[in-house]
């Protein structure tokens, strides 16, 4: 499932890249962020670069990175970073579609230790993957996870080549400072929907 619903990200991610690159161009070209035609510059890059191969560098620069490092990333945290690690002790209790007395009931004991939550955590989710408000959140987790992790990526390649190619050094940190305000709201939205999909998962189950 998470496959496929990272192949219908593809596109979507592309897209951004492409902004990403314009918006780059653009700036080198004009020396200005909010002067110029980004319109006239995304068709002449779109023409530049096929879809085809846009779509095949997207999706090898979003393979560099295993699932679990851009949990990291998204989650700040280095060990047991999945959201699934604090289902039990943190988000559920959070979330008052949640019912933990219907959990307990269920399951017993529930886990407190990182690992034994996620693992719990995914056995639930496995019996409600197919539902639909489950695979929305999970589509709009991984989107906007792989999001934050090109994000990410944009600013440390980019926003190095922009202070070498930007001939004004004030254009450069402004130009800088967006792709640092894109990654930081990649990363909020992917916590949130991640979050979001932990307690999707555990409000169904309490709740059949």
């Amino acid at each position: 499932m998470s496959l496929s619903l990272k192949g219908q990200n593809s596109a979507g991610l592309y897209a951004l890249m492409a902004a990403n690159l314009a918006l780059f161009y653009g700036v080198v070209q004009h020396d200005a962020i909010l002067a110029g035609d980004w319109a006239e510059t995304a068709r002449q890059l779109a023409e530049a670069i096929p879809a085809g191969l846009g779509l095949a560098v997207t999706g090898l620069l979003n393979a560099q990175l295993p699932a679990e490092a851009k949990a990291r990333i998204v989650f700040l945290r280095w060990r047991d970073p999945l959201p699934g690690s604090e289902a039990f002790t943190k988000h559920g209790p959070a979330d008052p579609r949640v019912d933990v007395a219907a959990l307990e009931s269920a399951f017993g004991p529930l886990p407190v230790t990182p690992r034994e939550q996620n693992a719990l955590w995914y056995k639930l989710y496995k019996s409600v993957s197919s539902d639909a408000s489950v695979t929305q959140v999970h589509r709009a987790f991984l989107f906007t996870r792989d999001y934050a992790c090109l994000a990410l990526f944009a600013w440390v390649v980019l926003g190095s080549a922009g202070f070498v190619q930007i001939p004004s050094v004030r254009t450069a940190l402004g130009y800088v400072a967006v792709l640092g305000a894109q990654f930081l709201l990649a990363r909020r939205a992917a916590r949130t929907h991640g979050v979001r999909l932990v307690t999707t998962v555990l409000a169904l189950k309490s709740a059949s």
